[in-house]
């Protein structure tokens, strides 16, 4: 007996433990999205979704009551001003520096050969909105409309181009309400609504670059990229890009909320996302034409249905 349980506690000591995997749920997301404390958020980097879910349940509820709220309404609106102008100024002025620096180090160490990956993302990033800018957009006023889409497209163009060189959404504005209502027949009552309402939160462009670059930066940092992840991004961006400011380069920036609600968040992340920053002018000069572009056949959309658009100055 004594052998036979000398026999035993030997195989017992030599039994290895193994930690198990733990499966992924892309939901979860959504399910962290909603914090347990409401402060407490405000105070981790990485909770950047939750301040997002905080802050469209708090607009909601403060457009619900309507005139009932003023002081806090404009208090944020002021807060909105400024966070705003200090964004304009860290990317126009400190921006430079600070990618300078980070792409000078990862040069330093990992090497030149970190830049290919990065021109596969700007080459699909390119020809997926150059895509949807001259064929998307004509097959929307198609279908919806029943319009001659190559007037829409042949009209609209000076309009991509000016946001393409400002790279400003509202800086186009004046000139995409002009076009609009002088060359597209769209009232102004409906261009004053839409299009300032659309340079808030119509942008199609920034969320076609927050996916391609929310899957680029996952995948070349060890990520593993599934088809619900791939769905989960898409949601994120189109969430994000509505609160993107209109200013430049703000895509890139708010891009990093993205990548906060889905974690990716190590060093090789930092670092492509690095990468994306130092590259990314000419996308977002591209994406602020698709998304200038969209505010205008979304007002000639709007114009149509409501039985209010000129076709005689459409068609002329």
């Amino acid at each position: 007996t004594a052998n036979k349980l000398g026999l035993f506690n030997v195989s017992i000591n030599n039994i290895a433990s193994s930690e198990g995997s733990v499966a992924s749920n892309p939901l979860l997301v959504f399910v962290q999205a909603i914090p347990n404390n409401i402060t407490s958020v405000f105070g981790e980097n990485g909770r950047v979704l939750s301040i997002v879910f905080l802050a469209s349940v708090t607009g909601i509820c403060i457009n619900s009551l309507g005139n009932e709220i003023l002081v806090l309404k404009k208090l944020l609106q002021d807060i909105n001003k400024i966070i705003t102008t200090f964004l304009t100024f860290v990317i126009t002025k400190f921006g430079p520096i600070a990618i300078f620096v980070l792409i000078t180090r990862t040069f330093a160490i990992y090497g030149v050969e970190h830049l290919k990956p990065a021109l596969a993302y700007v080459g699909t990033t390119t020809i997926a909105l150059i895509l949807f800018l001259t064929i998307g957009y004509a097959l929307f006023i198609y279908f919806t409309t029943g319009l001659n889409p190559m007037i829409f497209v042949k009209k609209i163009s000076k309009v991509a181009l000016f946001g393409f060189s400002t790279s400003s959404s509202a800086a186009t504005l004046p000139l995409n309400t002009k076009t609009i209502i002088e060359d597209l027949g769209v009232s102004e009552e409906i261009a004053s609504f839409t299009l300032p309402l659309g340079m808030t939160i119509n942008m199609n462009g920034t969320a076609i670059m927050q996916v391609i670059a929310a899957i680029f930066i996952a995948s070349s940092s060890g990520y593993e990229v599934t088809v619900g992840n791939i769905l989960i991004i898409s949601v994120l961006a189109l969430i994000a890009s509505i609160g993107t400011p209109a200013a430049p380069g703000a895509g890139a920036i708010i891009l990093f909320t993205v990548l906060t609600g889905m974690g990716y968040q190590n060093d090789a992340a930092v670092l492509a996302y690095s990468l994306i920053l130092a590259i990314n002018r000419p996308i977002e000069m591209l994406v602020t034409s698709l998304n200038v572009v969209g505010d205008a056949a979304t007002a000639v959309y709007v114009s149509k249905s409501e039985n209010n658009l000129n076709e005689e100055i459409y068609n002329g």
